[in-house]
């Protein structure tokens, strides 16, 4: 009975320990979180990011009694974790950016995890883990490096639909005209707004109907020219018909491509699953 007491009040002990050291790394990254959240908020291409940590949470939770059949073995080695993290906060906190605060922040939670649970339980959470560097801000160096041949690459898509459908279009630089109508495409118009939610959305598919791994790094990969063809086709359809360049019916379409990509990946899923399964057979 004795032995039972002491071991219920070491766990109350240790769960009161996790909850602390939880609410310590958010207090510790509050400036860091606020940035995030404003980012989401403002931005576009990143309003997937209020999703990503509540799907988290529920993974873990969904997990739980998988992960706590993997023995807690702390580690020490989770405090060069929070170390890495604090520099990189500091670093992120001197000019350096939002997106070094941000890493920091995943660093030092991993840590905590090693801390407590060690590093079985940080294999354990692995898909997790991975899944929370969609919620990180744009680097802004990569971004702005990768916009203008983005924005390029998606006119000379869109030039070519509209060929391929007998619509005579003329392309100068990333700007379409189809008879009196001329749309320029835009920064907001580059492919990430689809590539960044659609390649989430296709990996918590993967992690839902398939139990391979593979299948959701498979499937990331396919989201990339799925996710640039549903913009090709947008900035196409904006250029044929002008109501669909700006305003409701523009969001409109959107919405209805990204559906449109989604189906897509599904049926690439399909597919690749009777590919094995014939190769098997």
């Amino acid at each position: 009975m004795r032995a039972y007491t002491e071991d219920s009040d070491m766990n109350r002990k240790s769960q009161a320990a996790i909850v602390l050291a939880a609410i310590s790394l958010l207090v510790c990254y509050a400036g860091v979180l606020r940035g995030m959240a404003f980012q989401w908020w403002t931005d576009e291409d990143m309003g997937h990011g209020f999703l990503v940590p509540l799907v988290i949470l529920w993974i873990v939770w969904r997990e739980r009694n998988l992960w706590r059949k993997v023995p807690a073995q702390p580690s020490m080695w989770g405090f060069l974790w929070i170390a890495a993290g604090a520099g990189l906060q500091v670093a992120g906190a001197i000019g350096v950016g939002l997106f070094a605060g941000a890493v920091g922040f995943l660093c030092s939670a991993l840590g905590v995890v090693i801390c407590f649970g060690g590093f079985a339980r940080a294999r354990a959470w692995f898909f997790p883990i991975l899944l929370s560097l969609f919620m990180l801000p744009k680097l802004a160096i990569v971004y702005n490096q990768v916009t203008l041949p983005l924005q390029l690459l998606a006119t000379r898509q869109a030039a070519a639909i509209l060929w391929a459908v007998g619509v005579t279009a003329i392309r100068e630089g990333n700007v379409l005209q189809v008879g009196a109508h001329r749309v320029a495409v835009v920064e907001a118009c580059n492919g990430l707004r689809y590539l960044l939610p659609l390649g989430f959305a296709a990996v918590v598919f993967a992690y839902l109907a398939d139990d391979r791994p593979w299948m959701r790094a498979a499937l990331l990969i396919a989201a990339i020219p799925v996710a640039m063809l549903a913009n090709a086709v947008r900035v196409a359809a904006s250029a044929y018909v002008p109501a669909l360049s700006e305003g409701a019916f523009h969001t409109i379409a959107g919405w209805l491509l990204f559906a449109g990509a989604m189906a897509a990946i599904f049926l690439i899923h399909v597919l690749l699953t009777k590919l094995r399964r014939r190769r098997h057979a």
